[in-house]
C-alpha cells in the first residue's frame, strides 16, 4: 500500500521560505519549483506550532500557492483567531484562483473558545464542530447554483443561496459572498492525540492520529503527515525517492480522498424571506 507524505511546515522553516518568497525575482521562483518537485502529497502549513505561537496561514498560504504550481497545501485554522466566515471565504477564494490545491487541518484539542461564540453555549464546541461550520459555509452558495442566463436576465438560482443552520454555532450562518465548488471543495482533516476515538462526525475527511504522545507524528492508514522540519535546508533535503506523488492531481486526488460532499444540515433560502435575508 502507497502511504502519501504530507511534510509540515512550521517556524523557522515556514519563515525562511517566506522570506524567500517575499523577496521575488529568481530565488522566489526557483523555490517555488523546488517545492513542486519534492515527492509530498501535499503541504501543511503551522501544524508543528505550539498553540501559543500559532498564526493565520492563509498569507503564507497565498505566497506559497503564487509561486508553485503544482504543490498541494494544508492550512491550519485557529479558532481562536479566525472567524469561521473569514476563514472560509479566504480560502474559497484561494480554491477558485489556484485550483482544488487546497486543504484544512486542525487539532482535535486545539481551543475553539473565541470572540465570536456565545459565552453561555450550552457545550464547548470541539475542533470537528469548527471544522464542520467552515464546510458548512461553503454550502451555502454552491457553484452549480450559477445559472449564467444573458437573455433570461437570471444569473443564479437565488433559491440555493442559503443561511446554514448549524447545531453548535446557531448564530453563524452566512451565506459567503461567493460560490464554491462541493465536490471540489477543501478536504478536511482532524489531527488527534495518540490513542483517541475516531470522530463520528462526518464532515471530516480524514483524522490522523499522532502514533506516540509528542512525536508530531500523524498517520492514518494511507497518509503520513510529519511536522518537525528545522529548516528550509531540512525540507528541500527530503529524498527524492520516498514516495511516488501524482502531479497535477488535486488534494483530493492525492490523499485519496473521495469528492466532496454537503456538510449543511439546515439550510434557509435567504432571497424567500425577508427576516432571513435582512441577517445577511
Amino acid at each position: 500500500m502507497t502511504v502519501h507524505t504530507v511534510l509540515d511546515l512550521s517556524g523557522q522553516a515556514l519563515e525562511d521560505i517566506l522570506i524567500t518568497l517575499a523577496g521575488g525575482g529568481a530565488p522566489a521562483a526557483a523555490l517555488g519549483k523546488a517545492l513542486d518537485a519534492l515527492p509530498v502529497a501535499a503541504y501543511a502549513l503551522g501544524l508543528g506550532a505550539a498553540a501559543a505561537s500559532a498564526r493565520d496561514t492563509s498569507v503564507a498560504l497565498s505566497f506559497l500557492l503564487a509561486f508553485t504550481r503544482s504543490s498541494r497545501f494544508i492550512a491550519s485554522a485557529h479558532p481562536a483567531q479566525q472567524h469561521p466566515i473569514n476563514l472560509a471565504r479566504n480560502l474559497s477564494t484561494l480554491n477558485a484562483l489556484h485550483g482544488p490545491r487546497i486543504g484544512l487541518a486542525l487539532h482535535a484539542d486545539a481551543p475553539t473558545a473565541g470572540w465570536f461564540r456565545p459565552e453561555d453555549a450550552a457545550s464547548p464546541a470541539s475542533a470537528a464542530d469548527y471544522l464542520r461550520l467552515v464546510s458548512s459555509l461553503w454550502d451555502s452558495w454552491p457553484m452549480d447554483a450559477l445559472i449564467g442566463d444573458t437573455d433570461g436576465g437570471r444569473y443564479v438560482d437565488a433559491d440555493r443561496i442559503v443561511r446554514i443552520a448549524d447545531p453548535v454555532y446557531t448564530h453563524i450562518g452566512g451565506p459567503l459572498t461567493l460560490p464554491t465548488d462541493i465536490p471540489g471543495k477543501p478536504p478536511l482533516l482532524l489531527l488527534s492525540p495518540h490513542g483517541a476515538e475516531a470522530s463520528t462526525d462526518p464532515s471530516v475527511d480524514l483524522q490522523l492520529n499522532e502514533t506516540a504522545p509528542g512525536s508530531g507524528h500523524f498517520v492514518s492508514d494511507h497518509v503520513s503527515l510529519r511536522t518537525g522540519a528545522p529548516s528550509l535546508d531540512a525540507v528541500l533535503a527530503w529524498p527524492l525517492e520516498a514516495h511516488a506523488r501524482a502531479q497535477r492531481a488535486s488534494i483530493r486526488e492525492a490523499l485519496q480522498l473521495p469528492a466532496g460532499r454537503m456538510a449543511a444540515v439546515g439550510q434557509t433560502p435567504v432571497f424567500k424571506d425577508a427576516a432571513v435575508a435582512v441577517r445577511v
